[in-house]
């Protein structure tokens, strides 16, 4: 019997199973690179929508981040107990509109500078073309994939 590595990564492993292997791979680096940023994942999804710089209400958070209005409203507490959201009324209106503060602004360029530029790196080392083939087989990848979950989900 083989060891565990090479039943998912060894040359005779399906396709499938090294895929899986290296997405999960992926992943915890993601997360180990998520660990040295001063955002959450939440305050980041937040943030990156209302990098826009286009106010919205919690309603339209939760339309926008496919999230439950629930969800959303912790969520953009938390962000406003940290500074980085700040919250005013519509005009003509009841409901509050929420957009990123400069603080909020500047955590986040920070976080996503320090995660893109990692990812730019990365892609640096493949060289241009290696890069480029990566990016261009990922999409076709993703474009598949997402077939197969819209035809799994019905």
């Amino acid at each position: 019997m083989t060891a565990s590595r090479e039943h998912w990564l060894g040359p005779d492993a399906p396709a499938e199973r090294r895929l899986a292997a290296i997405l999960s791979r992926l992943d915890g680096q993601r997360r180990a690179m998520e660990g040295t940023m001063r955002l959450g994942t939440a305050d980041l999804r937040l943030l990156w929508l209302l990098a826009d710089g286009r106010a919205r209400t919690l309603k339209e958070i939760a339309d926008e981040l496919r999230l439950e209005q629930s969800t959303i409203n912790r969520q953009v507490n938390a962000a406003l107990a940290s500074g980085y959201v700040e919250r005013r009324r519509r005009d003509g209106g009841s409901a509050h509109e929420f957009e990123r503060t400069d603080e909020g602004r500047r955590v986040f360029d920070a976080d996503t500078a320090r995660s893109l530029g990692a990812y730019a790196s990365a892609l640096s080392h493949m060289g241009p073309r290696g890069s480029e083939t990566f990016l261009v087989l990922a999409h076709e990848f993703l474009d598949h994939y997402q077939r197969e979950v819209e035809n799994a989900a019905g």
